[in-house]
């Protein structure tokens, strides 16, 4: 185990992806308000659970990310887009309620700052140990 798996206890690549599975998630919030209005348009979610399921299982397989010219197996490609069933279909059509939206868009602002933390907080502990080690 290298230095820098040791400081980050090897959950660096994890904070990172679900900073980016919430960054995905922003977008379907945003789009779903985008189209609150529109005629016929079905609300879509992220399958955020699958999607960090999918991550980890990567993270803790058999395969390694050895040399620099390897493939990058922790990604796991495009997010999974479902469809939002938790509001009530309108006479239009559309499947969006704004409130659902407006609280899932405060739920996961939390989520990323949460996360964001996290990174902060093992950066700073990393800076740190760096400081003590060359003195």
């Amino acid at each position: 185990m290298s230095f820098i798996d040791k400081v980050f206890d090897g959950n660096m690549p994890l904070l990172e992806k679900k900073l980016d599975l919430v960054w995905r998630r922003s977008e379907t919030i945003a789009s779903n308000v985008a189209n609150a209005e529109t005629p016929k348009y079905k609300a879509i979610d992220l399958d955020f659970g699958q999607e960090l399921k999918n991550a980890m299982d990567t993270q803790t397989g058999d395969l390694k990310k050895t040399n620099s010219r390897h493939m990058d197996i922790s990604s796991t490609g495009g997010a999974h887009i479902i469809e939002d069933r938790t509001g009530t279909v309108k006479a239009d059509g559309n499947s969006v309620d704004i409130d659902i939206q407006m609280g899932r868009l405060q739920r996961n602002s939390s989520e990323f700052t949460e996360a964001s933390l996290l990174i902060r907080k093992k950066l700073r502990n990393a800076a740190t140990l760096i400081r003590y080690a060359g003195s």
